[in-house]
């Protein structure tokens, strides 16, 4: 038996398919408010920062999907990439390539003109052009300069680029400094861990509680709030509540799966 029938649940409640909905907590609200601000208002740069593991991926998933289209601005083109590892030309390439539709566009010399192009086409018709860039700690000088060559242009182009607080450091201070607002992503309130749980299990028949208030709150404190790791511990404990026949996850499931993981997971 697959552990989330025992659990009376329909599906696997924290499932890693990237079609999954986002929860919509506190925090993934007020970032959302912020993005959408800035493409409404045509704004150039923002930055999203959190720690890792707070779901910065997951949040612009849910833009590239669901964009925040207004009647200041009717259409958006949204696109959404990894700067890791780029070299120079690649995100220039990357862009051109998906904004046209069109097979591979060579090299960055013609990249360029292909966007220059567009973004005439665009500002004529309305269309502002959203690029959210994940990773942005771990990418190179070269792209990084691709990236503030873009924002140098009059283009129609909003971008919001994720990076790690505990990474600012990596990212030149010329861009932070092209920013125009700053979005934070908190790790959750144990108020939000609860609702989150809550949440996840509804979306699969359960509206009974399945783990205790003492073990939302020694999930909360193995966590410290982030939700990668709240989920990784909360699926495991629900396998261990299984495994044990137990009628709820309770404290001392949720500390020996704790205890089962490596110690920079568990803690």
């Amino acid at each position: 038996m697959s552990y989330w029938r025992y659990w009376q649940l329909n599906g696997a409640p924290f499932s890693s398919d990237s079609v999954q909905p986002l929860f919509r907590g506190a925090s993934v609200e007020e970032a959302l408010a912020r993005i959408e601000f800035l493409v409404s208002n045509r704004r150039n740069l923002g930055a999203l920062v959190g720690p890792s593991g707070v779901g910065k991926s997951s949040l612009l998933r849910h833009c590239a999907a669901c964009p925040p289209v207004s009647p200041e601005v009717p259409t958006l083109q949204m696109l959404r990439t990894s700067i890791l590892g780029m070299s120079g030309g690649e995100l220039l390439v990357d862009l051109a390539t998906r904004l046209t539709g069109s097979r591979k566009v060579p090299v960055p010399a013609t990249a360029w003109n292909v966007l220059c192009d567009y973004f005439q086409a665009a500002s004529r018709e309305g269309v502002q052009t959203v690029l959210l860039i994940d990773d942005t700690e771990s990418s190179t000088a070269a792209a990084e300069a691709d990236l503030s060559r873009l924002l140098s242009m009059a283009f129609p182009l909003t971008v919001i680029f994720a990076v790690e607080s505990q990474l600012v450091s990596a990212v030149s201070r010329s861009l932070f400094e092209r920013t125009e607002l700053q979005i934070e992503l908190p790790g959750w309130e144990q108020t939000q861990t609860a609702d989150f749980l809550r949440w996840s299990f509804l979306r699969q028949g359960r509206s009974e509680p399945v783990f205790t208030a003492g073990a939302i709150e020694r999930l909360q404190e193995l966590s410290q709030g982030l939700p990668r790791r709240i989920v990784q511990l909360a699926d495991l404990s629900l396998v261990a509540g299984a495994v044990s026949q137990t009628d709820f996850v309770d404290t001392d499931c949720v500390d020996q799966v704790a205890w089962e993981l490596p110690k920079s997971l568990a803690a």
